[in-house]
């Protein structure tokens, strides 16, 4: 895919500095830092930034790892450590303007942390924001730097395209409420045309209507980008993040890749995994594996009031959730946990698929209702689900097919009487 650089977040961390790097040795791009350090020499796990040179133009680009991942980092490798993002980036762009006209940011640092530092540091050319727990895409601009977020999971493809109107140095870009517009009719047009390609290429046939639809667009196409060059004499920049949809054929070299990626990723996280989870134990013994600290109870102490419903969820997919991303080519991404498991995130009782504890296998009353904890009585327990509720999990994306009242009543909570009333 011709990648120049990637930025090291916390989940490449998750098998250790040593694997990311002898990894990185066979790569055919960089892995950078600036923020991840040796904790006694200081010196930089990898290279802080890479420097690329495009048309005449130099391109500083460095990546930042956010701090709150030292203490993950301890338990993987104790001799490192993870610097203040903030002041990072301006010893960093310090430097890198001396010798490059652009100064890109790859963070990992989330949503909220990437405007922070838009905010201290107007030094930086963009900021291109990964990581954190936001689930949306991001377009924002923030003290003049333009902050952009893609939704997970290779939903959309972004591209940013800087086009200049001459060589003057220094190299200034801008965009303007009138060129915005522009912008927004250019990438309508180009994500249109990508639709009508994928189309023709999927019925295999040259349709008369369609090519000519395709001809007018892309003659368009250059209309506008001819304006937005005259608009005025100066550089500027434009965003487009294109739907990657199911109606686009997957490229043979890279889902080769992709499955590749699942083998090695199963030989890796599978021995560790008990599949498929341990049979059923009696009551008193799974409760009494309940840490008394922890804010979950299980499904197992909510079955003493309501056992017609615990009967009910038993034959669910719910209550077999783990059990399912144990046996799928995908399961080795902690992500799919959040809504696999119950309380993924929210106690520190486990952070890997190897690690969910017996009582909180599969989802859970409390993944829908609530922690348990000192319920009767007190907690935070809800009766009622609410179509919220289920979306955190249930995504377009995720379950295209979802529909919340006929999913209430696959679970039986909604249909069966509490037992307690």
């Amino acid at each position: 895919m011709q990648y120049d650089v990637v930025n090291v977040g916390e989940k490449d961390l998750m098998m250790g500095s040593k694997f990311l790097s002898d990894v990185s040795q066979k790569a055919r791009f960089l892995f950078i830092s600036a923020n991840l350090v040796d904790k006694k020499t200081g010196k930089g796990v990898f290279n802080p930034y890479v420097i690329k040179e495009i048309a005449g133009v130099r391109i500083g680009i460095f990546g930042l790892i956010d701090e709150t991942f030292t203490t993950m980092l301890q338990e993987k490798d104790p001799g490192l450590t993870i610097l203040d993002p903030i002041s990072t980036s301006k010893a960093v762009t310090k430097s890198l303007r001396e010798y490059c006209d652009l100064v890109v940011a790859l963070s990992q640092l989330g949503e909220s942390k990437d405007k922070k530092l838009a905010r201290e540091n107007p030094q930086i050319d963009v900021i291109l924001g990964g990581g954190g727990e936001s689930t949306r895409a991001v377009k924002d601009r923030v003290n003049e730097v333009p902050i952009y977020r893609l939704e997970p999971r290779g939903g959309y493809l972004g591209r940013i395209d800087y086009v200049l109107a001459g060589t003057k140095k220094p190299i200034k870009f801008f965009t303007s409420s009138e060129r915005d517009e522009m912008e927004k009719r250019l990438e309508r047009l180009i994500t249109r045309s990508i639709q009508i390609k994928s189309e023709m290429a999927k019925s295999g046939k040259q349709e008369e209507m369609k090519a000519k639809e395709l001809k007018f667009l892309e003659s368009k196409q250059r209309e506008l980008e001819k304006a937005l060059l005259e608009l005025e004499d100066k550089n500027y920049y434009r965003h487009i993040a294109t739907p990657v949809q199911l109606s686009i054929k997957d490229d043979p070299k890279v889902m080769k890749s992709v499955e590749n990626y699942r083998a090695e990723s199963a030989k890796l996280y599978r021995p560790k995994v008990a599949s498929p989870p341990e049979k059923e134990l009696p009551d008193k013994e799974m409760i009494s594996r309940i840490p008394p600290s922890s804010p979950f109870v299980g499904a197992v102490s909510c079955k003493r009031c309501h056992e017609v419903n615990y009967k009910n969820w038993l034959k669910t997919k719910h209550a077999k959730a783990t059990q399912t991303i144990v046996a799928s080519p995908q399961y080795a991404q902690e992500e799919c946990l959040v809504c696999h498991s119950t309380g993924f995130g929210k106690i520190a009782e486990y952070t890997t698929v190897e690690e969910v504890p017996s009582y909180l296998r599969g989802v859970q009353c409390e993944a829908c209702h609530g922690m348990g904890k000192g319920h009767p009585g007190k907690g935070g327990i809800e009766r009622k689900v609410t179509l919220g509720v289920c979306r955190n999990c249930h995504t377009k994306d995720q379950s295209p097919t979802f529909n919340y009242l006929a999913y209430l009543e696959r679970i039986g909570c909604k249909l069966s009487k509490l037992s307690s009333e």
